[in-house]
């Protein structure tokens, strides 16, 4: 009994290096439903090495949370099916990567391609809803 929490009270943070890119499944998502299940899953994400998840512990599918100077977000870890030598994850684009992306845009309005580091860990919250990343939007 408690043995499940256990693995969340000092759940060890790792460093890990992200990259954003834009992803067109997800801009057509976006566009057919900009707060539908399709959207989410494609955004709310983090890819990963399958030596990165080993090394830190973590499996394809679990919830974790990645934590900047700019702020905090909970995603899904999944596996990157490119064999990567692991070192950096990718996220797309998406009010998931910008709420843990520096504001600094340099007038563009949406930052281009960022390299970040984060600290990520597990997670037992569920994926940060939409509703909290972008107040104010509100669904139709």
């Amino acid at each position: 009994m408690g043995m499940d929490l256990g693995k969340f009270l000092n759940s060890p943070e790792f460093e890990i290096r992200i990259t954003t890119y834009r992803d067109i499944f997800q801009v057509e998502a976006l566009e057919r439903d900009r707060f539908g299940e399709e959207y989410k899953k494609l955004s709310a994400t983090i890819m990963m090495s399958r030596n990165d998840l080993q090394k830190m512990g973590f499996k394809s599918g679990d919830r974790v949370r990645l934590t900047s100077n700019s702020g905090s977000v909970v995603v899904e870890a999944k596996e990157n099916k490119r064999d990567e030598p692991g070192g950096i994850a990718f996220m797309v684009n998406s009010p998931w990567s910008n709420a843990i992306v520096s504001g600094e845009t340099g007038g563009k309005g949406i930052p281009e391609f960022k390299n970040m580091t984060a600290k990520i860990s597990l997670a037992k919250e569920e994926v940060t809803p939409l509703e909290k990343l972008m107040p104010g939007m509100r669904q139709a």
